[in-house]
């Protein structure tokens, strides 16, 4: 996941690019921060319970592992990351 072409990405999809930049930064923080709840609730929804909570058990024993957990145990991650990018990006383009 190439995340300075998901930052281009958001800053377009919120129309945040007239904003100063120390603006546009605050306002991503906290999109970033709903995407990634989001993210987590599909991905709970795709693996249930019992994983999801070995996933969360394996952010203690840091990033690289955490990632690794996740690769094996959705190995579509990215592809269910983009599409709760895409669930708030139309919450928000549609109130």
């Amino acid at each position: 996941m190439n995340f300075d072409e998901l930052y281009k990405q958001l800053v377009e999809d919120f129309k945040l690019t007239d904003l100063p930049e120390e603006d546009r930064e605050d306002i991503l923080l906290e999109v970033s921060k709903t995407i990634q709840k989001q993210f987590l609730f599909d991905v709970y929804d795709l693996i249930g319970e019992e994983q999801f909570a070995a996933l969360q058990a394996s952010a203690s024993m840091g990033e690289e592992f955490y990632g690794t957990t996740l690769k094996h145990l959705l190995p579509n991650y990215e592809e269910v990351f983009q599409e709760a990018r895409k669930k708030v990006v139309y919450s928000f383009n549609n109130k």
